[in-house]
């Protein structure tokens, strides 16, 4: 995995290469650094919650399965 970061008009871009919706914009490099971990750990939370979303309709699914077995 890739970062770069580039001076973009009066501060500088931080991204994760060919990760489309990771990047943050700062007014200096280590800002855009900051920020852009903190646009991957939300990323990262919002990947966690829609897990733990998938994982409790599957043992739903599971318990009506179950339910409804011959």
């Amino acid at each position: 995995m890739k970062i770069e970061i580039k001076k973009d008009g009066e501060g500088y871009l931080a991204k994760v290469k060919d990760q489309d919706n990771l990047f943050a914009f700062a007014y200096s490099r280590q800002e855009a650094i900051s920020e852009l971990k903190n646009v991957v750990e939300m990323i990262m939370d919002f990947h966690l919650e829609q897990l733990n979303m998938e994982r409790l309709a599957k043992k739903e699914i599971e318990n009506l399965q179950s339910m409804h077995a011959v």
